[in-house]
């Protein structure tokens, strides 16, 4: 009756959870099952709710305030547009199209949707805002949620302080004339996830986590270095915000502090986010809830190759570490190198691999701390001006660097630079220690998590694209699909098994002419 395009809501629960986008009656079956299966896994209920899709709406929440008194008000608004998979990736208040007028109706309404209902506490109330101005409710979650913080920043309120106090049955002590929103925040969810890999969430041990700090700049974090990311949670792991004057001050802020944050061990969405925030959509306060769907293809999210730059710092630091190491070793202080042997300048080749290919780096000590790179695009000039245990200034060919590093292992370095992070592993220094990766018809676990249904059995023909089961992991249902075409030769999973990332799934003979 609604038509299409339709959205499949869980009834118990939100945060992308049991929620489908479909564009035709054709695709409804699967996505009702994929949906019920979430929510029953995530809320303990398949209810669902059909809705009309609004396209490319903004999604702007109200949060609320009541108390035992009955005093109501809200503290303004939040703009959540920037999603993927419906789970909020950028958020930020105020919004940057609302209007005074605008922000009293969608204030007045959320209000009234509390004292309907004889609402206590803290309360978020989600609107869809169209292009027309016209907003529409989406839901209310009764409690605050994990953008709050932005609030906090324009308000100046400490929002769990109060909701501890009106749960203590005491007022508010507010009323709405004095809410006042000053300046702008914008927060970042720094997510475990493999951008390229579709927002997969990626698991395992941290190496680093070394957080940045500046003026204006708030950092949470549920992390700290060596511990485990594991599949039973949500993959967020830190929020990155800040607060300027303005909203340019406040994003460029969020940047840096990006820039500045040492991140590795599982995939994250750093260098995605530092890019988001530098689109001109987002730059110009344009973006909705299809910015990444009308901004990435899948080329652009696809895994970059280290630029040259970022080769040589890494061959350079790799360097640089080993012959500390070896100094110390043999006459057990750790101190500067002098870069010279008996047969003169040291030189050392680096093979880093990337995508199946070779990436060679031979370094050329020219002095104590200047070398030369020799890459397949010429020489990079490489001083190290100063490091500590994570952290390097380089001048690059001219070009100071900072640069933020781990080793996690002999022969492997992560390193971020500006907008880029990447993992090098020499292979000289590791050939023979790895197996050759799986070929494609062996379909391997993408990470760890649940078999929930299979959906194929041995001896049956399938095609490239079909689906062959279904993974849970971190709340989300992940559906693996056939690479090649072929025949099911092996299933080694079947439903209710945990498995490892990497685990063998299923083996498929390839078809001759595939």
């Amino acid at each position: 009756d609604i038509g299409f395009p339709v959205m499949v809501n869980a009834a118990a629960g939100g945060g992308g959870r049991g929620m489908r986008l479909v564009h035709d009656a054709a695709e409804l079956p699967d996505a009702i099952k994929l949906a019920r299966s979430e929510a029953e896994n995530a809320f303990g209920s398949g209810e669902l709710i059909l809705e009309k899709a609004i396209i490319r709406p903004r999604h702007v929440e109200i949060q609320v305030f009541a108390d035992e008194a009955g005093n109501t008000i809200h503290l303004g608004e939040r703009d959540c547009s920037v999603q993927r998979r419906h789970q909020k990736v950028i958020e930020e208040a105020p919004c940057p199209v609302m209007t005074p007028e605008l922000r009293a109706r969608m204030g007045a309404a959320a209000v009234e949707a509390a004292q309907t209902i004889n609402y206590r506490g803290a309360g978020t109330v989600e609107f869809l805002l169209g292009a027309d101005g016209e907003f529409y409710f989406l839901e209310m979650n009764t409690r605050l949620q994990v953008e709050h913080p932005v609030t906090e920043l324009v308000t100046g309120l400490d929002l769990v302080a109060l909701q501890i106090k009106v749960a203590q049955g005491e007022d508010l002590g507010l009323s709405q004339d004095d809410v006042s929103l000053t300046g702008h925040a914008i927060e970042v969810r720094l997510y475990a996830e493999d951008v390229a890999e579709d927002f997969l969430p990626s698991t395992g041990r941290i190496d680093l986590w070394a957080p940045a700090a500046g003026e204006g700049v708030r950092i949470d974090a549920g992390i700290a270095t060596g511990l485990e990311v594991s599949p039973f949670y949500d993959p967020m792991i830190a929020k990155v915000m800040a607060h300027g004057p303005n909203r340019d001050v406040a994003r460029q802020r969020v940047i840096e502090a990006l820039r500045n944050t040492g991140i590795f061990g599982p995939q994250t969405n750093r260098d995605f986010l530092i890019d988001a925030l530098s689109q001109p959509a987002f730059v110009a306060g344009e973006a909705t809830t299809a910015f990444i769907g009308e901004t990435y293809s899948a080329e652009d999210l696809a895994r970059q190759a280290p630029s040259t730059q970022m080769v040589a710092a890494a061959a350079v630091l790799l360097y640089h570490s080993e012959q500390q190491a070896a100094h110390k070793a043999a006459i057990g202080v750790e101190e500067e190198m002098l870069n010279w042997g008996s047969t003169g300048r040291l030189s050392t080749l680096y093979r880093f691999s990337f995508d199946d290919n070779a990436i060679d780096a031979r370094v050329v000590a020219s002095s104590r701390d200047t070398w030369t790179v020799e890459t397949a695009a010429g020489p990079v000039a490489v001083s190290l001006v100063s490091r500590d245990a994570h952290r390097a200034c380089l001048t690059i060919d001219g070009t100071t660097c900072a640069v933020v590093f781990a080793l996690p292992r002999p022969g492997t370095i992560h390193l971020s630079m500006s907008d880029t992070s990447a993992t090098l592993t020499n292979v000289l220094a590791t050939a023979g220690m790895a197996d050759d990766a799986a070929g494609g018809g062996r379909v391997l676990a993408p990470m760890h998590g649940l078999i929930l249904e299979v959906h194929v059995s041995e001896g049956q023909t399938v095609k490239r694209g079909d689906r062959l089961a279904v993974l849970e992991a971190m709340k989300m249902q992940h559906q693996i699909l056939a690479e090649v075409d072929g025949t099911i030769t092996a299933i080694a999973c079947a439903a209710g098994d945990q498995v490892p990332a990497d685990e063998l799934l299923v083996e498929i003979e390839i078809d001759e002419d595939n």
